[in-house]
């Protein structure tokens, strides 16, 4: 039976729990998009690393496995792996800045997908670049930096909630909800962790 000295010894090893308060993401917008506003004179570099800051909370996507049953004969019943999916959407709140600039930024990621003045469904992918669909790192932090990651795949935000008022709270900040639609996504290596260009 293990001892609590085995239980002390693995955590060591693992340098502590994981803490569901430190992590940081990092918001990579389409590059269509991007091209776009760049011509009209737009950097979204410093826009991009901002609103990357203003995450509040975040939920890292999970994957499944597709599974059937099937039997033979008088064996027992089983549950056969026929494929994966990657589950469902991405979840998060951002701080609200008084100028609403983070609500704006993610209306303008939106309108990359459909123009909201004649209602004109934009193309996922031109010519190999894609017109809505970005990336999105999201990292475990330790006490010495990034301790693992994840790449999302083909992110856009697909709803914009709402943002609640109400006098009774004062001192609340102003939170708005964002719920992420993505293809896929991918485990960052250890040594790439900290490369800009993964």
């Amino acid at each position: 039976m293990p001892a609590i000295t085995d239980f002390i010894a693995t955590m060591n090893r693992a340098h502590g729990f994981a803490r569901s308060a430190r992590y940081e993401i990092v918001l990579t917008p389409p590059a269509g998009l991007v091209d776009r506003l760049q011509k009209e004179g737009v950097d979204l570099t410093n826009y991009t690393r901002d609103i990357s800051l203003m995450c509040d909370t975040i939920a890292m996507p999970g994957h499944d496995l597709n599974t059937h049953s099937a039997k033979y004969g008088t064996a027992i019943e089983t549950q056969m792996v026929t494929g994966h999916k990657f589950e469902g959407t991405m979840t998060s709140t951002f701080y609200m800045a008084e100028n609403f600039d983070t609500k704006s930024y993610f209306e303008i990621w939106q309108h990359a997908a459909v123009d909201p003045r004649t209602n004109k469904v934009s193309y996922y992918e031109v010519d190999g670049v894609k017109n809505y669909a970005g990336t999105m790192k999201i990292f475990q932090l330790g006490g010495g930096g990034r301790t693992a990651g994840m790449k999302v795949y083909e992110v856009y935000p697909e709803t914009i909630g709402q943002i609640e008022y109400a006098y009774a709270t004062v001192d609340t900040l102003a939170l708005l909800p964002v719920e992420f639609q993505y293809r896929r996504w991918g485990t960052i290596k250890p040594e790439d962790l900290n490369k800009k260009d993964i």
